[in-house]
């Protein structure tokens, strides 16, 4: 293999890697949201809907 290919295909690698290994991360940092928020997100987006019409 050329360099140039080799050079391409670490960095599709660390991409591939270092995009799954992000998910992870945040999936662990992020916070679940409560029933409570989740209620207020749907009555504001319900909201916003009506105002539209």
């Amino acid at each position: 293999m050329t360099a140039p290919a080799i050079a391409l295909m670490v960095l599709t690698i660390l991409l591939v890697w270092g995009g799954l290994v992000a998910s992870v991360v945040l999936l662990q940092v992020l916070s679940v949201p409560t029933d409570e928020e989740t209620e207020a997100a749907q009555r504001a987006i319900e909201a916003a809907e009506a105002a539209k019409q």
